[in-house]
């Protein structure tokens, strides 16, 4: 019996496979069931896809087998490929099984190759090949452009194992598939379950660098791990600060724009919408705060003073407004969905086509809602998943988060154990030098961000911009470059994230009418490797640091 990974299949077709497989292979063989990946393809968008099963044979190669049941699979006169379901429903596919299965092959032993050989420009060392499998079909009819290695049909489930091993031998001689070793074959069973994963002890500012990029993997898993219900048409998407939702989020819409599909992507924070446009220019006209959305929607702009305008009168204009089919969206993706208020979701669901092809995704926490909007997280969603993994902050700082804000945030398996936040004690006059040395500590050429519950004109940073040839600044665009410190308050900062934060100002929630306990949470939340603390208040010290102390 060969050596099986991963988890067993819910579909009973790849359930039949995997029970054929595991009768037929050799012992030395390993079988990966549903193998899945959010990867850059080249340098443009990430794209998820994932393989039914890859085979793994020593002293042969590598093989991605692609699972079909259906009632019926055919391709039509204009050259599409349809399959009917067993209710009997015609199905247009995006790409053929055929297409399908060779670019998840090609995929996958690229990134096996440049794992294996980093750096090297190496062919894969073994033979490699794809098959697609009908368990409950039969063929009429031929395929004038795919050899029979590459189809595997009910009549020949029997002989599943064999035709594995035909279908790579018909890629090449047996003098090629012996350069894939045992050994090979076990190291890429490593790289295809992520199984090379390591947590390291953190406390330089290398280190610090090496978990904030360790961390965005994670979050990529995430993304993969979310594939199926992100094709789902009305979904809301429920987690807490830390566990990926903007970049969840964003690099869904960058999968829909790849689709060609007239998508957005809306936000609450104005700040966010414009860093996103900065890094991303070629999807810049998609993404939009709220209310910049709807303020260029609607001609009448009178009240704009009134406190109720944005949250209220300002969706109701939009909403009175008509809007052909044409001009609304296939979908509609919204962030930090829970400070928009409902009037604001009314308005946006307006602006979606009313079509079983339009989709509608909303991320959002609402224990970040520091606005007080109290937002029905389930408007417009059919189909609710949450998330319960911190996949941004190391196990540190999501462990003090919870403790100073009494949640239960799990951290995500893997990341990075970190630090614990270092608290500092300080005179008001003394606090931007020290907020300075700080920075220089792990941040010497900048990409630190300094959070405060004040603006900066009424902070302790106002008389001092500049040091350690490091300048603060309060331009997005600068966000994250050498050379700059960033600072901002932390409402404005809500979505955005930085590897070093050094919070001032902290204060014990109560004490300071402008630091509420949700401001607390989201300050501790931005920073995904290092997290300095600074306050003037003696009971504020004394409190956070009992909090933090049985964390090291």
């Amino acid at each position: 019996m060969p050596r099986l990974i991963g988890p067993v299949p819910s579909d009973k077709w790849e359930r039949e496979v995997r029970r054929q497989l595991s009768k037929q292979l050799p012992d030395s063989w390993i079988v990966i069931c549903s193998v899945a990946w959010a990867l850059k393809d080249g340098f443009g968008p990430v794209k998820d896809g994932e393989a039914d099963f890859v085979i793994l044979a020593p002293d042969l190669g590598l093989a991605v087998i692609e699972v079909k049941g259906s009632k019926s699979v055919y391709v039509g006169e204009d050259g599409t490929w349809y399959r009917r379901d067993f209710s009997g429903h015609e199905i247009k596919l995006k790409e053929s099984p055929p297409e399908q299965a060779n670019r998840n092959l090609h995929t996958l032993t690229k990134v096996v190759k440049d794992e294996l050989f980093v750096g090297e420009r190496n062919a894969f060392p073994g033979l490699h090949a794809w098959v697609v499998v009908y368990p409950n079909g039969e063929v009429e009819g031929k395929m004038d452009l795919y050899d029979d290695s590459t189809l595997i049909t009910k009549s020949r489930m029997h002989q599943l194992g064999g035709a594995i091993r035909g279908a790579l031998l018909s890629k090449g001689n047996e003098n090629i598939g012996k350069k894939f070793s045992r050994e090979l074959a076990a190291d890429t069973a490593k790289i295809l379950t992520n199984q090379r994963f390591r947590v390291i002890k953190v406390d330089t500012e290398l280190d610090a660098h090496e978990d904030a990029e360790n961390i965005e993997e994670l979050t990529r898993q995430q993304f993969a791990a979310l594939r199926g219900a992100f094709e789902l048409p009305r979904v809301a998407i429920i987690g807490p600060a830390g566990s990926g939702k903007t970049l969840l989020a964003f690099w869904k819409l960058s999968a829909l724009l790849e689709e060609e599909k007239k998508a957005i992507f809306v936000c609450f924070n104005k700040k966010l919408a414009e860093s996103l446009r900065l890094k991303h220019p070629d999807m810049a006209s998609a993404i939009f705060s709220v209310d910049s959305l709807f303020w260029n929607l609607v001609d009448d702009h009178s009240g704009s003073g009134a406190s109720d305008f944005y949250s209220t009168v300002l969706p109701e204009r939009v909403m009175d407004s008509f809007y052909s089919e044409d001009a609304k969206y296939d979908a509609i993706v919204i962030d930090e969905g829970q400070d928009f208020g409902d009037e604001r979701i009314f308005a946006l669901f307006e602006l979606l086509k009313d079509s079983n092809n339009s989709q509608w995704l909303y991320f959002g926490d609402n224990k970040q809602d520091l606005y007080g909007q109290g937002t029905n997280e389930t408007l417009g969603a059919e189909v609710t998943f949450r998330l319960y993994h911190n996949c941004r902050n190391t196990e540190r700082i999501n462990a003090a988060t919870n403790k100073v804000c009494s949640g239960v945030v799990k951290p995500m398996p893997g990341v990075p154990n970190g630090e614990v936040p270092h608290v500092s004690i300080c005179k008001v006059d003394s606090m931007a030098q020290k907020a300075w040395d700080l920075v220089n500590e792990l941040s010497a050429d900048g990409g630190a961000v300094i959070l405060s519950p004040y603006k900066l004109e009424n902070s302790c940073m106002n008389s001092s911009r500049k040091a350690y040839s490091l300048n603060l600044t309060e331009d997005i665009s600068k966000l994250g470059e050498p050379g700059f410190v960033f600072y901002s308050t932390i409402k404005s900062f809500k979505g955005l994230e930085a590897r070093h934060v050094i919070f001032i100002h902290a204060d014990k929630p109560g004490m300071n009418p402008v630091l509420a306990e949700e401001d607390l949470y989201v300050a501790f939340t931005r920073a995904t490797a290092r997290l300095d603390i600074i306050t003037t208040n003696r009971e504020a010290d004394s409190w956070l640091s009992d909090l933090l102390k049985a964390l090291r």
